[in-house]
Formats: C-alpha cells, sequence, structure tokens
C-alpha cells in the first residue's frame, strides 16, 4: 500500500474516532476538534444501535488516545502529517477493527453515510496538514 493511501486511511480512522466526550479519555480525547465527525450527532439510530456505537467508539477514542500520546499528536493543534504518518499503521489497526464492529449494527445504508461522513472529516483533516 503506498505511504499515502496508508495516510489516508490512518487519517480517515483518525476523523472517527471522537464523537462522543469520553470520561477516561476526555482531557486527551479528540472531541471537538478536527477529527470529530459528530457522529452521535449527524446519523439516526435505531433501538439498540445507540447503545452499541457509543460502546464501539469508547473502545476506539480510548485507543486513538494512547496512540495519540505515543506519537505526541495533539488532537487540538494544527494536524502534522509526519506525526501522523508515523502513527498511520496503528490507526489503520483501529479502524479496520472499527469498521467490522459498526458493519455489523448498521445497516448498509447506515453504514454507507457512515463512511461518507469519514471521507469528509479524512478530507478537512489531510487539508489542514498543508501549510497553504
Amino acid at each position: 500500500m503506498s505511504m499515502l493511501k496508508k495516510l489516508f486511511v490512518g487519517l480517515m480512522f483518525v476523523g472517527l474516532v471522537a464523537v462522543q466526550p469520553v470520561v477516561t479519555a476526555s482531557a486527551a480525547g479528540t472531541e471537538g476538534t478536527i477529527y470529530d465527525p459528530q457522529l452521535l450527532v449527524r446519523m439516526k439510530f435505531v433501538g439498540k444501535q445507540l447503545a452499541a456505537v457509543k460502546a464501539i467508539l469508547d473502545k476506539s477514542e480510548t485507543r486513538i488516545v494512547k496512540v495519540f500520546a505515543k506519537y505526541k499528536i495533539d488532537p487540538k493543534a494544527k494536524p502534522e502529517f509526519d506525526l501522523l504518518r508515523a502513527a498511520s499503521n496503528e490507526l489503520q489497526a483501529i479502524e479496520s477493527w472499527e469498521k467490522k464492529q459498526m458493519k455489523k449494527i448498521l445497516s448498509k445504508g447506515q453504514y454507507a453515510d457512515y463512511l461518507e461522513i469519514l471521507q469528509g472529516t479524512t478530507a478537512a483533516v489531510i487539508k489542514a496538514t498543508r501549510n497553504d
């Protein structure tokens, strides 16, 4: 996989992780940052989906906060391409796990919406890394 594609995939996941406050990681979390796609307010969930989605996102947030700390990525600062690239393998592993979990509980339409929201967030993060 090319380095740019790996970074894109990693950034796609980074855009996903902060959709709600997480008690264990809120101080260093990504809520309210460029990485936050606000899925819980942008998508509609039915029945037990909301609780299941929150549980998945909580696990992802906790894991991503650890990766951010390891690579000294400040989610409140301008995204740094080199730091995100260095963390991309670990971010991709978290993303892969999360997508598998989400696919189990979302309808096809919801899953397509979820991926579209992630792509938009990823594009915003990539744009923010540029020095334009």
